[in-house]
């Protein structure tokens, strides 16, 4: 019974000693274990952008081009817009993607400014002469 008892507090000294218990880890260091600080503050600053604050607008981009999807089976189709994906909403920079309403034609329906435009990828639409067109 002994051997057991002190094999149990050998493992926790030993467990409570690590990092991760003994609370040396922040939730920051976390963040960026596979990243930079400068690559993890990109990334949240593009997952934040489009949103608003309150009192502030959005304005719309002049032009905009479907760069592709991905047809996801349950559902959550992801677009790419202007370069940006759609994996964690679907308002891209004032644009609103209705990725789960992709048609048999993979037509994709953007809102800009206020506008519904139908687009495949590869196609771009320009504010200034409103129809689209096949991308470069």
């Amino acid at each position: 019974m002994k051997k057991r008892q002190i094999m149990v507090l050998t493992v926790l000294a030993v467990a409570t000693s690590l990092p991760v218990f003994s609370g040396e880890y922040s939730e920051q260091s976390l963040r960026t274990l596979f990243t930079s600080p400068q690559q993890r503050q990109e990334i949240d600053s593009n997952r934040t952008a489009g949103t608003k604050a309150e009192g502030q607008t959005i304005v719309g981009p002049s032009s905009v081009q479907i760069n592709g999807i991905v047809k996801r089976s349950d559902g959550k189709n992801v677009v790419w817009v202007n370069g940006k994906s759609t994996i964690d909403g679907e308002s891209i920079d004032g644009i609103k993607v209705y990725s789960g309403n992709i048609n048999s034609k993979n037509k994709i329906p953007v809102m800009v400014d206020g506008k519904r435009v139908y687009l495949k990828p590869g196609e771009s639409w320009s504010a200034e002469t409103g129809v689209s067109s096949v991308g470069d």
